[in-house]
C-alpha cells in the first residue's frame, strides 16, 4: 500500500529508462503531446542505457548510427559504427535541445507498479538515495531495455576457484583494471567477446577467445564514404536522410537474402574473412553449424578482430571447456590456455519489464502468460506499452514505429474521453497456438529466458521483426477493437 503522507508526484505520463528507448519515447511525447505532463524516470545516475551501463574497453554499436540513431537527430560524424561515449554524446543533444533533461528523475529505480481501475491510474514506488518516491500517472511505458541490469549470465566453470588469476564478467567491468602486458582469455563468440578482443589485444601481451562454437562474424566498413560525400554535396541533414533510408532497404535485403538464400549469403562473409585471415582459420572458427539469422550476425568495423589475429595479438580456440586450472583454461581435447585474466563474455539475464513488481487491482501480472499485443503492449494489462525494437536490424526502426503508433492512441484517448486502454483477447484467443516473442532465433540468451515473455499468437498478437511488415501493423486505426477504450 502507499503511504499517503507521502508527497506523491501526479503526472499524465511517466517513461522508464534514459537511453535510447526512453529519450526517443520522450521526444515524441513532447512533440505530439506537449500539454501532457511527464518524467523520464531511471535508476542509473546518467543517461544512456546500454551505453552507460557497459563499461568494458571498445564498448561500441554494430549497429550503424544512421539508423541505430534517431530519424530526427542527424548524425553527422564519419564513424557509423560508433563507440559508447559518442553514443551517449549524441543522445544528450535532443535531451536538451527539446527541454526533455527538465523531465528527467534519474537515481530512481522502479520498484512496483500498480493500476487501479477504479481510478485508471499507475501508482510507482522508486528507490532513490534519500527514501522511496512515489509517482502516481495515467500511462506507463518501458523503455528499459530487455536484460537485468543487476547483472550478466555468469555461470560458473569447473574449477574457478584453482585459477590463481582474476575472474569478471563484462558487465561488471573494474574501472581499474590495468591488463598490460597480461595475458587475456575471453569467454564466449558473441559481440561483446568479439569487440573486446581487439581492444584487449591492442595492449594486452596476448589475448585468446575460447569459444564453445563459431558465430557469423560480418567485416564492417566503419566510416561510410558516401555519407561523407553527400554531406559534402546536399548538407548534413538531406544527407543523413537519404542514408538512412538506403541502410534501412539494405538491411532488410540482407536479411531477406540470409534466409532465402544462405549459402550465397555465407559465401560473401566467408570470403571476406579469408582475404584476411585465411581459410583454415575461417573453417575452424568462423563457420558456424546453424544458418545466418538464426542467431544475431555480429559485425566487426574494419575487420578489427581479424586484424588483431593476423597480426599474432589475439587467437581463437573453439571446442568445450573441461576445467580451469591455476594456470588458465583446460579444454576438452587437451589444449591450455595460460591466462593472468578470464573474462567471462557468457552473456545477459533478459526478463520484460525491467526488475520491477506489476500488479492489477492487487493481482501481480504474470507475463509469461499473457499474448504480446504488436509487440508494444500485454493482453490484459492496461495503459502500459513498453519499448522492444529489432534484433535482425537497427534497435531504434522499430522504436520510432511504437512510439507514433503510441501517440496516435494517446490521441485517441483524448478525443474520446477514454481514460484507459486494455489490451484484450476476443473470444476464443484465449486458446490460441503460443509462439515465443521472439520467433526464428536461437541465441542462447533468448532461449533461456522466452519463457519469462508473452506469446505471439495470431494478428494483432504478433512480435514481426520486419521492418516493412512493422510499418504496416502499427500504422492501423488504434481503435481495432482488440485495444479497448474505456473510462
Amino acid at each position: 500500500m502507499t503511504d499517503r503522507t507521502q508527497q506523491v508526484e501526479q503526472l499524465d505520463v511517466v517513461i522508464v529508462g534514459a537511453g535510447i528507448s526512453g529519450i526517443g519515447a520522450g521526444y515524441e511525447l513532447q512533440r505530439s503531446h506537449p500539454d501532457k505532463t511527464f518524467a523520464i524516470v531511471d535508476m542509473r545516475d546518467d543517461i544512456g542505457g546500454t551505453w552507460d551501463l557497459f563499461r568494458y574497453p571498445g564498448i561500441r554499436s554494430d549497429s550503424d548510427m544512421y539508423t541505430l540513431g534517431y530519424s530526427f537527430e542527424p548524425w553527422t560524424q564519419s564513424k557509423a559504427l560508433a563507440p559508447a561515449a559518442t553514443i551517449k554524446e549524441y543522445l544528450r543533444a535532443p535531451l536538451h535541445r527539446a527541454g526533455l533533461d527538465r523531465r528527467l528523475r534519474l537515481g530512481h529505480r522502479l520498484t512496483s507498479a500498480s493500476f487501479d481501475t477504479t481510478t485508471d491510474r499507475w501508482t510507482l514506488a522508486l528507490q532513490t538515495a534519500e527514501g522511496c518516491r512515489v509517482i502516481e500517472c495515467s500511462f506507463l511505458y518501458l523503455g528499459s531495455g530487455y536484460y537485468s541490469y543487476s547483472g550478466g549470465y555468469n555461470p560458473e566453470l569447473p574449477g574457478e576457484d584453482q585459477f590463481s588469476g582474476m575472474i569478471l564478467h563484462p558487465q561488471e567491468w573494474p574501472e581499474d583494471l590495468d591488463y598490460a602486458g597480461r595475458r587475456v582469455a575471453v569467454i564466449g563468440s558473441g559481440a561483446t567477446a568479439v569487440t573486446l578482443v581487439p581492444s584487449l589485444a591492442e595492449s594486452a601481451e596476448h589475448v585468446v577467445m575460447v569459444q564453445r562454437s563459431p558465430t557469423y562474424v560480418v567485416n564492417e566498413v566503419s566510416v561510410d564514404e558516401e555519407a561523407d560525400r553527400l554531406r559534402e554535396e546536399v548538407g548534413p541533414a538531406e544527407a543523413f536522410t537519404r542514408i538512412r533510408l538506403r541502410n534501412i532497404q539494405a538491411q532488410q535485403d540482407r536479411y531477406r537474402e540470409a534466409r532465402e538464400n544462405p549459402e550465397a549469403y555465407k559465401k560473401e562473409i566467408f570470403d571476406a574473412i579469408d582475404e584476411m585471415v585465411g581459410e583454415d582459420i575461417r573453417a575452424q572458427h568462423f563457420t558456424p553449424a546453424y544458418q545466418p539469422w538464426d542467431q544475431r550476425v555480429c559485425a566487426v568495423p574494419d575487420g578489427d578482430l581479424f586484424k588483431a589475429i593476423r597480426a599474432g595479438r589475439a587467437e581463437v580456440v573453439t571446442g568445450t571447456i573441461s576445467t580451469l586450472n591455476e594456470h588458465g583454461i583446460v579444454m576438452a581435447d587437451g589444449t591450455v590456455v595460460e591466462a593472468d585474466i578470464i573474462v567471462k563474455a557468457t552473456g545477459l539475464n533478459i526478463m520484460p519489464g525491467g526488475e520491477a513488481r506489476y500488479t492489477v487491482d492487487g493481482v501481480e501480472v504474470d507475463f509469461s502468460s499473457t499474448f504480446t499485443y504488436k509487440g508494444l503492449a500485454y493482453s490484459g494489462v492496461p495503459n502500459l506499452f513498453f519499448a522492444f525494437g529489432f534484433l535482425n536490424s537497427s534497435w531504434t526502426l522499430r522504436l520510432e514505429l511504437v512510439n507514433e503508433f503510441w501517440s496516435r492512441v494517446l490521441k485517441h484517448m483524448d478525443a474520446t474521453g477514454a481514460t484507459r486502454v486494455t489490451p484484450t483477447l476476443a473470444d476464443g484467443e484465449e486458446s490460441m497456438q503460443r509462439r515465443p516473442f521472439i520467433a526464428d532465433v536461437n541465441s542462447s540468451y533468448f532461449v533461456r529466458s522466452l519463457s519469462r515473455f508473452p506469446s505471439q499468437g495470431t494478428p494483432p498478437w504478433t512480435n514481426p521483426q520486419d521492418y516493412r511488415l512493422t510499418q504496416e501493423m502499427l500504422a492501423d486505426d488504434p481503435d481495432d477493437g482488440w485495444l479497448r477504450f474505456t473510462g
